[in-house]
């Protein structure tokens, strides 16, 4: 950005940040009015652009409200909507993309269109995944016979919202050759058109978006406004219809918007009214559709409708744009309504910590190394603090040295580091660097809620969820999940229902790390107890609607009893790491157990004072237990406080490898995978899954891990490498 326009950005921005707006709402908002003055054929006067820009107006709200000879508007402005950004939680990220959306709204899967592969990039080629035969390496020619099968499909980007080319693949069966949107393409051709794409790709099903409205025959897309926030369920407060007719000249589809009757279901196109059919069924499954979405407060799906009472999903969206066509006053309510109580500004102080955390970020970004993200750079930088404070037993060139060369300075005594051996370890700095191996559909297990409903075909193996607790306008919301049985109620009356006819709960943070935050809750006696603590309810309700980030109410889990004998005030589980490089193949390179004692409480962790003990991955059987104690591992071949012998083989763990191996190839698109699991008396459960695991032990690695590293490693360095010289060939 140049100089000039910096500053006039600032002017805009910086005022607003004095009334209390966030300065990326100011940058936002001018660079709106920018791309106003830059519209080709702009009809309105200068004076008319910049008066209801001052207002809030945008030129597009001038046009939806005919704003041009009014002096007041009563419609929420752009610059509010704006301001209520981001409208939605994180689980707005369950909408980016169409594998995603897809999962996590399973019990809809009827809605939705069959996707048969996903292509993806993963090192230096593209991954060729068949979606629910992930049995072996797939290639373009099995695209290629697929639509040899199947007569046409579609090859399109993943994400809803983009805007990258999209492909009809047809076979035309007379001349035996493959189409490429109705011209002739070769298998060369098509293997180079794959790998260029820059984004993840599916190959699905073509949806016929050309429906007979009884006097027309429309190529349409109908679109609804859906909101979350009422207690009696879901509602539609907008819907709007795309008409789309093919203009010759510029050999593109161009569209006309037209406002729905929410009550009617009617549109008026070219003076005549039209019934969309079975309109009150249809918002009905709708609204059925959007209660697997309770999480989210705000959203949009466009739909085609089809023949007999169905329809398809064509696009989400997290972060609506307000429709085209002019829209109710219920919408326009919500939206008002959803400013007062839930945009607030920001206090100076507020906005003098968000300028903090900007130099921060700026301050990370300068100091880390190429490569690395902000947020691991600030662990790092925060445990090599704490290392250098508070690590006894090491000297400060000891420690300084160990930090130059990308290690905690404990890890000297743990790896036995010297100046000739250091560099065949896996050091702290390039693991923190190396963050995210996974890709972007590593989302679907970065959160339990998110895990839970992508887990939706192994929830035999998944613990039962029963509530979400979370924030919605500064109001806690405890909703029921899918687990919960139907008479039970949404609340913490059901919580509490639920506790008493279980006996125990697990209460857990949604995207919690290293047992944080977990608390068990019993019921017993006529006594409600946290983490063995007593508490009255009004305690217990305090306790559950007291929590800042999302939480998750679930089963506790009981343990088979052969590990219960080991000690069993903490659920013990075994940490699988799993690499699956292609998708179909995937291999179990770790296995061990942690288990709780006093000093780690409810929790099985073993910095807080846990035991960990390897697991041999072929056979199950327990060897070389120890404790850790001041960063030093200490044999521990029986436990502290039951004086039980850590020894014997695990419980079922044919069961556990070989359905491991399953859902990691079901999760054909995640390559770097740390199960925590815990061994029941009739199977397992899966806890959750770490897409960047803590490591346990590095100097014990066998050299099938290390290459694996150091094959990532390698090829973070050369991707960065690349992308600097391309840059330096643009300068």
């Amino acid at each position: 950005m140049d100089i000039i326009k910096k500053i006039k950005l600032e002017c805009v921005a910086v005022p607003l940040v004095f009334k209390g707006v966030p300065h990326q709402i100011g940058r936002y908002w001018f660079n709106a009015m920018n791309r106003d003055w830059r519209l080709p054929n702009q009809e309105y006067s200068r004076k008319t652009v910049k008066y209801w820009h001052r207002k809030g107006y945008l030129v597009s709200s001038i046009k939806r409200w005919n704003l041009a000879d009014k002096s007041k508007c009563e419609y929420i402005s752009d610059f509010e909507y704006k301001c209520l950004s981001p409208i939605n939680s994180s689980f707005s990220k369950w909408l980016t993309d169409m594998l995603t959306t897809q999962r996590v709204m399973l019990p809809a899967n009827d809605h939705f269109r069959n996707v048969y592969f996903s292509i993806i990039q993963r090192e230096k080629k593209k991954l060729i995944l068949r979606i629910g035969h992930e049995d072996r390496q797939y290639t373009i020619q099995d695209v290629i016979d697929f639509v040899r099968e199947k007569g046409q499909v579609e090859l399109r980007p993943s994400w809803w919202n983009s805007r990258a080319e999209r492909y009809i693949l047809s076979y035309e069966s007379n001349n035996d050759y493959l189409l490429c949107n109705g011209e002739q393409i070769s298998k060369g051709e098509l293997e180079d058109l794959i790998n260029e794409f820059k984004s993840n790709y599916v190959v699905s099903d073509v949806v016929d978006t050309i429906h007979d409205f009884g006097k027309y025959k429309l190529d349409h897309s109908l679109k609804f406004w859906i909101t979350n926030d009422y207690s009696d369920g879901p509602k539609i407060l907008a819907s709007e219809i795309s008409i789309y007719t093919y203009n010759l000249e510029t050999d593109e589809k161009e569209a006309q918007y037209l406002g729905v009757d929410l009550d009617s279901g009617t549109f008026t196109y070219q003076g005549d009214t039209i019934s969309i059919p079975e309109w009150d069924e249809l918002r009905k499954k709708i609204c059925s559709d959007a209660s697997l979405l309770q999480q989210l407060s705000f959203y949009t799906a466009s739909v085609a409708v089809g023949e007999n009472n169905s329809f398809i999903y064509l696009v989400f969206s997290g972060w609506p744009r307000l429709p085209e066509d002019r829209f109710n006053e219920g919408l326009d309510s919500y939206l008002k309504e959803k400013y007062l109580t839930q945009f607030k500004k920001k206090t100076f102080g507020e906005q003098l910590s968000a300028l903090a955390r900007k130099i921060c970020t700026i301050e990370r970004r300068t100091m880390s190394r190429k490569g690395m993200r902000t947020y691991m750079y600030g662990l790092w930088r925060a445990a090599a603090r704490n290392d250098l404070l508070k690590t006894k037993g090491v000297s400060l060139p000891q420690k300084l040295w160990a930090h130059r060369h990308g290690f905690f300075s404990w890890r000297l005594y743990q790896y036995g580091l010297t100046k000739d051996n250091y560099s065949q370890f896996l050091s702290d700095y390039d693991y923190y660097w190396l963050n995210r191996i996974n890709n972007h559909y590593q989302l679907w297990v970065n959160d339990k809620t998110t895990f839970r409903y992508v887990m939706e075909p192994f929830k035999q193996f998944v613990p039962k969820y029963y509530f979400s607790v979370y924030r919605r306008s500064g109001e806690v919301v405890i909703s029921k999940m899918r687990d919960c049985p139907l008479e039970v109620s949404d609340g913490f009356d059901g919580v509490i229902e639920m506790l008493r006819q279980k006996g125990r709960l697990a209460f857990k943070a949604s995207a919690g790390t290293h047992g944080d935050g977990f608390y068990c809750l019993a019921y017993e006696n006529g006594t409600f107890y946290a983490n063995g603590e007593a508490l009255v309810e009004s305690d217990l309700q305090q306790l559950i609607e007291g929590m800042k980030s999302f939480y998750v109410v679930t089963e506790y889990i009981e343990m088979h009893s052969e590990l219960k004998r080991i000690y069993d005030k903490s659920v013990n589980t075994v940490r699988m790491m799993v690499v699956n490089d292609h998708g179909f193949d995937p291999r179990i390179l770790q296995t061990y157990m942690r288990i709780g004692s006093e000093k780690s409480g409810y929790t099985d962790n073993v910095g807080y004072g846990g035991i960990c003990v390897f697991v041999n991955k072929e056979t199950g059987e327990l060897y070389k237990p120890e404790t850790i104690k001041n960063h030093v591992f200490y044999d521990c071949p029986v436990h502290p406080d039951t004086g039980t012998a850590i020894e014997g083989i695990l419980p079922n763990w044919e069961v556990v490898k070989n359905k491991i191996l399953e859902i990691s190839r079901y999760l054909s698109e995640l390559e770097y995978l740390g199960f925590d699991i815990a061994i029941t008396e009739d199977g397992f459960k899966i806890l959750e899954i770490n897409i960047h695991q803590d490591l346990h032990k590095v100097a014990s690695f066998d050299r099938e891990i290390n290459d694996y590293f150091k094959r990532k490693i390698d090829y973070k360095y050369e991707t960065l490498t690349k992308k600097r010289n391309i840059l330096g060939d643009r300068l």
